[in-house]
């Protein structure tokens, strides 16, 4: 199985920053459509939490790459 951490690894910083911004969108779009708070879809819809996970994790890979503590892998995955 390939993992999210394999894909975004791969991933340009320009598009790490794509998907946040896209993630974000989706996460305000949420927001609109439910007439509900962040907080209050964090808790009850879980596509809402997985949109936020994937928003996270390419924020954190970016922080890593930033700090040093990651670079962006070239090679195919397996």
């Amino acid at each position: 199985m390939i993992t999210l951490e394999q894909i975004l690894c791969r991933c340009t910083d320009e598009q790490l920053e794509s998907l946040m911004s896209s993630a974000q969108a989706i996460m305000q779009h949420f927001e609109y459509v439910s007439g509900h708070s962040a907080t209050y879809l964090a808790g009850e819809n879980e596509q809402y939490w997985k949109v936020y996970g994937i928003n996270a994790m390419a924020f954190t890979e970016l922080a890593q790459r930033a700090q040093g503590k990651h670079r962006r892998v070239l090679g195919p995955i397996g």
